[in-house]
């Protein structure tokens, strides 16, 4: 009779078990269909390649709109890049079809003899680090961040300049770069009343966003001048910021050479990673 019923149960103990391994099966294929129908994305390093690439001093205005007007990366679907150029500077301002992702490169010359000057790079992401887990199964909550980078000569009276700290220093230098993206920008986002297609008023938009970051980070050295001091560690200065919560500055001088990095948000604790080096 213990015969009679072992047919019965062996079966369902089966039935079980092909029903798991199905339902396994689903997830994971489900799972792997999102992953490979995620929308191709445009890497920071990719976008940032023509500001890496331009040297201060050495490349001129039609190498650096050459690189514009044929990037290294093929931009997501749907997504727009705009070229603004006007006597003496050039950006090249991008933002994808959502709009979540905006982003700029923008590079000022020498009057004289037209090689670049002063450079931008500038990208926020309203969704950076938005991805799937290693297994495929979990979506990474996404996460705001924002990054720039600018390089820009100085000019002769604020490195000569007598001062009464090195601090004090430091901070003039920062102003002067705060000052120099506002005036570059200002020039190649204004929209003439006349023309409105000449203007950019997403890279208007943009230097708004960015003069309020440097006021911000000005303010709070006004406050703490010592903390100047730290402007070339390696880890930079941490600041609060009102949309980004948290943000980190760092500024080195190279001979009349001045280079300012701002990492926030998502992006903030990845402030150590080398210029061109993946995020």
């Amino acid at each position: 009779m213990r015969n009679r019923f072992r047919p019965h149960i062996v079966p369902r103990f089966l039935i079980l078990g092909f029903l798991l391994l199905a339902i396994l099966c689903g997830a994971l294929y489900s799972c792997s269909a999102v992953q490979y129908n995620q929308p191709r994305e445009v890497s920071y390093e990719q976008l940032s390649t023509s500001y890496n690439r331009i040297r201060l001093k050495v490349t001129s205005s039609l190498s650096v709109l050459g690189m514009f007007n044929k990037p290294v990366y093929e931009l997501e679907p749907d997504s727009t890049e705009l070229l603004s150029q006007s006597d003496n500077a050039v950006a090249l301002v991008g933002q994808s079809k959502s709009g979540y992702k905006t982003w700029f490169t923008m590079v000022a010359f020498n009057k004289q003899n037209m090689t670049a000057e002063r450079k931008y790079f500038y990208l926020v992401d309203e969704k950076a680090g938005s991805s799937l887990s290693q297994y495929g199964s979990f979506l990474i909550p996404p996460g705001k961040g924002l990054i720039f980078d600018s390089q820009i000569i100085l000019p002769s009276e604020v490195l000569t300049k007598p001062y009464m700290t090195e601090e004090e220093k430091q901070i003039a230098i920062l102003k002067q770069v705060a000052e120099s993206l506002r005036k570059d920008t200002d020039e190649l986002g204004k929209v003439p009343a006349d023309d409105p297609g000449k203007g950019n008023q997403k890279l208007a938009v943009s230097s708004m966003f960015l003069n309020q970051i440097f006021k911000t980070v000005l303010l709070e050295l006004d406050k703490s001048p010592a903390m100047a001091k730290n402007l070339s560690d390696e880890s930079g200065v941490q600041f609060d910021h009102i949309s980004f919560d948290k943000g980190k500055i760092r500024m080195t001088v190279d001979g009349s050479v001045v280079t300012v990095k701002i990492k926030l948000g998502y992006f903030k604790d990845k402030f150590e990673a080398a210029e061109g080096s993946k995020l």
